[in-house]
């Protein structure tokens, strides 16, 4: 046969089909690497959601019931009580290393742990130890006399953990309510 006669069809079928193989392995590399990111930020996201979840199971949820008593002489705010609860069921909130601040328009008093001024009262306990946890519920009563918060006047009461999540409640002392009373704040 002459070389003017060879029939060259196949070799370009065969060099087709080198470059479709090079086209589906680059492909193939390419959607690996592409799966491998998105299983990554993934994981990442997964580890982000869970900090999140850990550092909110830690924050206080105050009781929608405030009592406060007012004393005998000049019907000055005396004590202040509340509840508090876990926000979720994921960690505890150790009782004993929490801050309390009670702030009016014209005072701010800081109670630090263990101050004679806190009581802090189980109303609902699983447990012997001061780590509140998810089903138990304690009331804590402040005592405010010193701060001399008269009837009519707005205060908020602050709570921060140890591990630096924060609650409050405000409330406001009726004008006409009497002399050594307790009475309810919504």
């Amino acid at each position: 046969m002459d070389r003017d006669e060879r029939d060259d069809r196949a070799f370009t079928g065969l060099e087709a089909a080198i470059v479709f193989i090079a086209l589906i392995v680059v492909a193939s590399v390419f959607a690996y690497v592409v799966v491998g990111a998105g299983i990554a930020a993934s994981q990442k996201n997964q580890e982000v959601m869970h900090a999140a979840l850990e550092e909110s199971g830690s924050a206080l949820r105050p009781g929608q019931v405030v009592i406060a008593k007012l004393d005998n002489n000049e019907g000055l705010l005396y004590s202040v009580e509340f509840d508090l609860e876990t926000a979720t069921n994921l960690a505890a909130v150790d009782m004993g290393g929490v801050i309390y601040t009670v702030a009016t328009q014209e005072t701010l008093v800081t109670f630090p742990p263990g101050d004679s001024h806190i009581t802090l009262t189980w109303r609902c306990r699983e447990d012997t130890n001061d780590l509140l946890e998810a089903g138990e519920v304690v009331t804590v009563k402040l005592m405010v006399n010193k701060m001399r918060i008269e009837r009519g006047e707005t205060f908020t009461v602050g709570m921060t953990t140890a591990e630096g999540a924060t609650a409050s409640l405000t409330r406001t002392i009726p004008a006409g309510i009497g002399k050594d009373v307790f009475t309810e704040l919504f």
